[in-house]
This record gives C-alpha cells, structure tokens and sequence, in this order.
C-alpha cells in the first residue's frame, strides 16, 4: 500500500477523532419541545392540553411557589403556592420550578433544605415524579455571591437524589462566573426596564437583546431559549408635585377596552392616559400595552443563534390559552423549530 496514502488516512482518522472529541461535552438537543406553566392554579383547559399534543410539548417548567421576603423584612417565606386541580398528563415531564427574589436569596442558609423539603412534599401529593429541579432567581450583583453559594449548595443536595439542577438566566446575568447547574435557560423576555414610562415595550425589544449578544459565545453554560408569548398592561401614576413624572403602579393582566375612547386618552401606538376624577386615588393615570408580535420574537431568535450554535431547547412563556390563540400553528413551529 502506498506510504503516502497510509499516513493521509491515519490523518484524516486523527481529525475526525478529534472533532468528536470536542463535541462530545455538547449536549445534544432535546427530544420534543418545553413550555413554562405560571399560573398560581394548575387547570387546563381543552385548547391547552391540545396545544400541547398538537406542537409536541413533552416537557413543562411548572411553577411550584415563589420565595420572597415577609412584609416585615424579617425572613424569608414561601409565596403564590400553586393548588393542583386537574392532574398531570402522564407523558408530560414535570419540572418543578421556585422563583426567589434577590432579596430572599441573602437567606438562602435559613430556608435552602425547607425549600427542598417543601418541593419533594408537594410533588408527592400531587403524584408528580420529577428528575430535574428549576431556581429562577432575579439576582443582581449585590446578591450575585450568594445565588451562586445557593446553587453550589442546592446541586450537592440534589446529586444523591439522582435529580439534576437548571437554572434560568437572564441577559444582564451573562458574563458572571458559571452556575452550578446542568444547564440554564436563557429568558429572551423581560428586557426592558418596566418602571420607566419611556420604555417602548418591557417584555422584548431587539435593540434591548443586541448589547448582551457577544457574552454568549463565551457562556460555559449549555443554554435553553424561552420567548414570550403573553401580554400584559403596565400601569402608572403620576407624582404628587409633579405630574409629568410617572411611577410605576403594578401589572395587570386583565383586558382593557382601548377603544373606549372617553375613558383612554391614546398617546402614541400602545400607551394612554386615564381618564381619572380628581378624588380617585386608586385608579392609575397612565397604562402602557405589552405584547410581542411572531416577527419581533422570530427576529430574536435569528439574533440569538448567530452567537449561539447549539441551544438544548426552545422553550415558550407560557401556557395560556387566551395568549396562545393569537398564534398561529405555523408561528409555533416557528418558534421551536
């Protein structure tokens, strides 16, 4: 055989060994798609349980409670506990997920085995077998010490038990030291700063995403993408001295009729002003309308995999069935495909 022609395929066997090689710490795409459930009851209705056959949806990050702080500032508490009344679909993987604040996460050593306890509790009452376990926590950097102390300390707990650890991570979060997780989900939502009334719209903007894009090639972290698929209207008063100064008041989820036009005053495409008697000092003054359109969440997502090539899963926030119908079967396959 010719010497040359040997030592060319010894090469070529080298290469693709080491192609391999690299790849081999990848984690391959999952099989079926994920949806988050973040809803305080868990009921679905018809068009949910189809939507979830319908688009292949084998696997749901289900809220279980939340973490947050006592009125008092005095511990740390379980919140917005979820109440189960219709039961799980048995080919459905349940993830249960806690959100903590950034201010409970402080005293995590005070609450991190009750918290285990309290998941484990009620995913056997609910007869819900669970093999992975999701923190989503609003960190910021004053707190970025302990959430990463509370993984490491969470993920040696949960190893023994054979149930792997998630966690989200939000754009901000990208290019801080890597979680203790198995892998995160990267949450393409929430981007802009929803207390500031100038904000176009809190929920997605690209040109929010576009600064954070160059700290993902360098993630450590296998990633999920979740997008949103919800709306919600942000409302707001105005300052006691001043009124051209606006707070932010809360959300709200319920539908506004915008075209009651002696009620709301439009300002430009999606905020207006309340029209609100003097001595009314409950209602807001002031309400912004937020939704993602298919193209705003597509566009997006070609952003984020240009510098990120190999994403576990696409994910959608979150089942609900009145947001949902605004999509259509081809935009969902958009979304996960």
């Amino acid at each position: 055989m010719n010497k040359k022609w040997i030592i060319s395929l010894i090469i070529a066997v080298i290469g693709l060994l080491a192609i391999n090689g690299c790849n081999k710490d990848k984690k391959p795409v999952d099989d079926g798609n994920a949806i988050y459930y973040w809803k305080t009851v868990f009921r679905m209705n018809d068009y949910e349980r189809d939507f979830l056959k319908k688009h292949d949806i084998k696997k749901m990050y289900l809220k279980f409670f939340d973490v947050d702080k006592s009125w008092d500032g005095e511990q740390a508490v379980p919140l917005g506990t979820t109440i189960f009344i219709d039961s799980i679909p048995s080919n459905l993987e349940i993830v249960p997920t806690v959100f903590i604040s950034s201010e409970a996460i402080a005293d995590y050593p005070q609450f991190i085995d009750k918290l285990l306890t309290r998941v484990i509790d009620m995913a056997e009452v609910n007869n819900i077998k669970f093999g992975e376990m999701q923190i989503d926590c609003d960190w910021t950097e004053s707190h970025a010490d302990e959430y990463f102390s509370f993984l490491k300390e969470l993920k040696k707990k949960l190893e023994p038990k054979g149930i792997a650890l998630s966690t989200t991570v939000r754009l901000f979060q990208l290019g801080y030291e890597t979680p203790a997780a198995d892998y995160g989900v990267l949450m393409c939502y929430n981007t802009g700063d929803i207390r500031n009334w100038e904000t176009n719209n809190s929920i997605l903007d690209t040109k929010d995403v576009e600064p954070y894009l160059g700290k993902l090639g360098k993630c450590k972290l296998p990633l999920s993408v979740a997008f949103p698929c919800f709306a919600w209207n942000v409302t707001y008063s105005v300052g006691y001295d001043n009124e051209d100064e606006k707070y932010m008041r809360g959300i709200d989820y319920d539908k506004y009729d915008f075209t009651d036009t002696e009620k709301f005053k439009k300002l430009s495409e999606n905020k207006y002003k309340i029209n609100v008697d003097e001595d009314d000092y409950w209602t807001p003054n002031y309400v912004r309308h937020e939704e993602v359109s298919i193209e705003e969440i597509l566009d997006a997502k070609n952003m984020i995999l240009k510098n990120l090539s190999s994403p576990v899963q696409f994910v959608m926030y979150h089942l609900d069935s009145v947001n949902l119908s605004k999509l259509s079967d081809d935009d969902v396959e958009k979304i996960y495909r």
